[in-house]
């Protein structure tokens, strides 16, 4: 895929003029130009197409809702967008695939995706969708034509194959009548594929030769560690296989694979299976590295000397973890609690969140709406409603959300009103994104730690072939001067701004210094 290379004043440009839909003028940022190196590191953003943006009014989100906010999307810093399922499905989710080749008939047409992935290229941002591989649901095809056949006894049958049928109750598999069970570890609803079946993997492979000759830049694989139940090792050799398959469609698939589990089982992973990434899981929630390093430097007693030491720490923890590939890590997703309500509400821990995120090594990741710091946390659907465009936006509730009351989803102005407040979350955000498109370092380097002489403030190198970045961070809760070389170029403050003197940095709290 061509990528552009989109310098301030095209995104001021972008920002004032395309962004029609979401009104108002944006704020005045001191955005620098881009550098955008065609390879596999992005800033992503993840799309739940049911609730992001509906566009003929009808109360659901739609592939075009999707298409009409893209200007949105790339101005805000994201070169590439996470589409979760957009198959046709049994629920409202989509993890329950009904049609691996189709469109969701709720989010328009196949011509509507091919248009999405049309502008999105135009744009220079990839499109990796959900690939739903671990199970199918109950009410596709293969598996009727499955049980059918496992109810008459036909093992010859093909389908028969595509599942794990028994005619005795096994652990993690459901009773489906007729003394059949079939493996289903989530849900009744969602019966576990066979993938030791070679007519099944031909399907699959057929599946993913269809979505890359459609455009798609790529694939989160959701569930990796349930391909084979409790074998990590067949696991991560299955998710290869998807990456080889890929690969051969198009050499430069994004394969990124969610595996909930600890550092040691991704490690696993990223060595068996040589896709690009995996979700750095121990990096997200108020006690992954991030919350916690967050939470001890704004402690009503902040050890911020600690804060630091954790931070950089982490640094090096996701690097580890990636074992040569891309690292891949994020704050929350539509599985976990917003992060805006375990960063307790608070604007400052929240933009401070997302500017360590940010200095990070590898491809970062946010949830829509994050950026406007929405709340969600009881229930699947409450992390899942709608993006709150404008103040007067009507919101999209998935069913059996906890609530329809707006305040408690969103307890700070809208896309509108944050995109014209240069102090907002928003704002943040699309500071942090631009950094990190600007300085090829910051996503790509290595950190080496140099000393400040001030415990509080965290200074460290990132260097990448020519591009050479030095990241300070003030951790602690008041002002801190410190000598550092190089010429400030970014400030990334939840208050305030970085002053330069000569060579002496003063940053207030909370703020992150780039210089170069």
């Amino acid at each position: 895929m061509k990528r552009h290379l989109f310098p301030a004043l095209a995104l001021l440009f972008a920002m004032l003029f395309a962004l029609t839909g979401c009104g108002g003028k944006s704020a005045n940022l001191n955005l620098l130009e881009e550098e955008i190196i065609d390879d596999a590191y992005d800033n992503y953003y993840e799309i739940f197409v049911y609730s992001y943006c509906d566009s003929d009014g009808n109360g659901t989100g739609d592939l075009k809702g999707v298409t009409q906010k893209l200007d949105y999307v790339r101005d805000m810093g994201y070169t590439g967008i996470w589409l979760m399922p957009i198959n046709p499905a049994s629920s409202y989710h989509g993890y329950d695939v009904t049609d691996y080749k189709a469109i969701n008939p709720q989010y328009g047409t196949m011509e509507d995706f091919e248009e999405l992935i049309e502008k999105a290229h135009e744009l220079g941002i990839r499109v990796i969708i959900d690939l739903v591989v671990n199970h199918s649901s109950s009410n596709h095809p293969w598996f009727r034509a499955g049980l059918n056949a496992a109810k008459a006894h036909d093992t010859s049958n093909k389908y028969y194959s595509y599942y794990n049928f028994s005619t005795t109750q096994k652990d993690g598999y459901c009773d489906y009548g007729s003394s059949v069970y079939a493996e289903a570890r989530f849900v009744s609803g969602m019966p576990d594929l066979n993938l030791d079946s070679e007519a099944l993997r031909t399907e699959l492979e057929d599946i993913i030769a269809f979505w890359m000759g459609k455009g798609v830049d790529g694939f989160r694989l959701d569930a990796v560690r349930y391909f084979y139940y409790g074998d990590v090792d067949k696991s991560a050799e299955f998710t290869g296989w998807i990456k080889q398959v890929a690969t051969y469609y198009n050499p430069d698939a994004y394969i990124i694979g969610e595996d909930w589990s600890s550092a040691s089982e991704i490690e696993r992973f990223y060595e068996l299976s040589e896709a690009d990434s995996f979700f750095c899981f121990p990096a997200q929630g108020a006690t992954g590295y991030i919350g916690s390093a967050v939470n001890d430097a704004f402690r009503r007693t902040p050890d911020s000397a600690a804060a630091a030491d954790r931070y950089y720490n982490s640094q090096e923890s996701v690097i580890s973890m990636a074992k040569g590939h891309i690292a891949a890590p994020f704050l929350g997703n539509h599985d976990l609690a917003r992060a805006a309500g375990y960063l307790v509400r608070d604007p400052e821990r929240i933009k401070f969140a997302y500017g360590l995120l940010s200095m990070y090594t590898g491809n970062t990741f946010t949830y829509y709406g994050d950026e406007i710091g929405m709340l969600g946390s009881k229930v699947d659907e409450d992390k899942r409603v709608g993006m709150r465009w404008t103040a007067k936006t009507a919101g999209i509730y998935p069913p059996n959300a906890t609530s329809k009351n707006a305040a408690d989803y969103y307890i700070f102005p809208s896309v509108e009103d944050q995109l014209k407040d240069g102090n907002s979350i928003l704002s943040y955000y699309k500071l942090c994104n631009n950094a990190r498109n600007a300085f090829p370092a910051l996503m790509r380097g290595t950190p080496n730690r140099l000393q400040s002489g001030n415990g509080a403030v965290l200074v460290f190198e990132k260097t990448y072939r020519e591009d050479k970045v030095t990241v300070v961070i003030n951790f602690s809760n008041h002002d801190e001067t410190i000598k550092a070389e190089g010429e400030l170029k970014q400030g990334l403050c939840v208050t305030g701004a970085v002053k330069q003197q000569d060579d002496s940095l003063t940053l207030p709290r909370y703020s992150i210094a780039i210089l170069a």
